[in-house]
């Protein structure tokens, strides 16, 4: 039988484990469809479509991923560092152990030992080499494929119908003084954060206490017509005075799952606008007059005028910062899109609206009605 050395259970489970955490292989960037035998329609590739220019980007893009995951190390290169780095380690366990636990006991001095603990060092930076490279490349191929899915994505169902897609001219960006193109797709990317942020804060805005005190005085005159009683009954035929109810629906607890119960209760909102429309209106009033931020409040057209400027400012940063990308990838330096980045940028496009076909489509061929006007 066999021995086994006293690191061989270690080694083990060090192997395991460097399997399992090295075990990254990128999907395919084009998966075959799942057929089972049954004939599927080819499916329809949205380049087929586009103009020759943003076409070609398209194809650059998809090339882009390829031959980025094409260079990415696989995880067995990866698991065979490592099981050098493994094994170098065990070599020098193997020389300075006492011999209790079956090693040589050699000191620290010997020559052998000096020898293993280089040859380890050798083996340890091979592997974190290793490893280090399959990560960058990793995440530059993930990179360029979140970008590459977005630009397809937003082709196959971002598009209105009544619009087509029309290439731009982008002109080329300025450089600062001393700037490199790596570090001006950097500040534009840092404008392009600025200028969310500017969307956010306008999205989160308050509306001007006027425009809130008006809704309130809509609600509760709406609420006020919907609880008044009515009195008919009572005069014309000595009944009760009706009053306004609403139905509620609730769950039952104590019987089978999904059972629900309807009721009508009175309507004790609707009732108290209807009675004290006034005096509700007045403490309405005070709470918003307490909550209201006039000096950075946007009514509706505010909002709407510095949301379309903020955007227009964002999409032409974003079209120069692709511009930097795509001429930064032509000169071989390692950048790539943003996946967040508008698909108008990177295909470098706009959307023109197309008149719509004023004539009716024939339901048959050759049978169709003028519209008499």
């Amino acid at each position: 039988m066999a021995k086994h050395g006293p690191d061989q259970g270690w080694r083990d489970f060090v192997m395991n484990s460097l399997h399992a955490a090295t075990s990254f292989e990128p999907a395919p960037s084009n998966p075959q469809p799942f057929s089972a035998g049954v004939h599927l329609q080819p499916q329809f590739d949205v380049i087929e479509r586009l103009p020759p220019v943003v076409a070609e980007r398209l194809r650059a893009l998809r090339q882009r991923c390829d031959d980025l995951h094409a260079i990415i190390p696989p995880g067995e290169d990866v698991r065979q560092e490592g099981m050098r780095k493994i094994d170098a380690a065990n070599a020098l366990t193997r020389l300075t152990a006492h011999p209790q636990d079956d090693g040589r006991g050699l000191p620290e001095s010997d020559p052998l030992v000096a020898a293993a603990k280089k040859h380890l060092d050798k083996m340890t930076a091979g592997f974190e080499r290793m490893k280090q490279l399959q990560e960058v490349r990793a995440a530059a191929w993930q990179s360029a494929s979140q970008a590459k899915a977005a630009c397809e994505t937003w082709l196959r169902s971002g598009v209105p119908g009544n619009c087509k897609l029309e290439a731009v001219e982008v002109e080329p960006p300025k450089l600062l003084k001393g700037e490199t193109v790596i570090d001006a797709i950097e500040r534009l990317r840092r404008r392009g954060r600025e200028l969310k942020a500017d969307l956010h804060r306008i999205a989160s805005a308050p509306f001007p206490s006027a425009h809130s005190k008006a809704q309130m005085r809509a609600q509760v005159e709406a609420l006020a017509m919907e609880g008044a009683p009515s009195v008919s009954r009572l005069v014309e035929l000595d009944g009760p005075v009706d009053f306004q109810t609403q139905s509620v629906r609730s769950e039952v607890y104590n019987a089978q799952p999904g059972a629900v119960a309807f009721a009508e209760v009175p309507e004790a909102v609707a009732l108290v606008a209807w009675l004290h429309k006034d005096a509700l209106i007045a403490a309405l009033d005070r709470e918003i007059a307490s909550e209201a931020d006039d000096k950075a409040a946007l009514s509706h057209e505010a909002r709407q005028k510095a949301e379309a400027e903020v955007q227009g400012d964002l999409l032409a940063v974003e079209r120069d910062e692709s511009w930097l990308v795509w001429s930064a990838q032509g000169a071989g330096l390692p950048v790539e899109h943003r996946g967040d980045c508008s698909p108008l940028a990177i295909l470098q496009v706009r959307l023109v609206t197309t008149p719509r076909d004023s004539a009716l489509p024939e339901t048959s061929p050759g049978l169709s009605w003028p519209m008499r006007r």
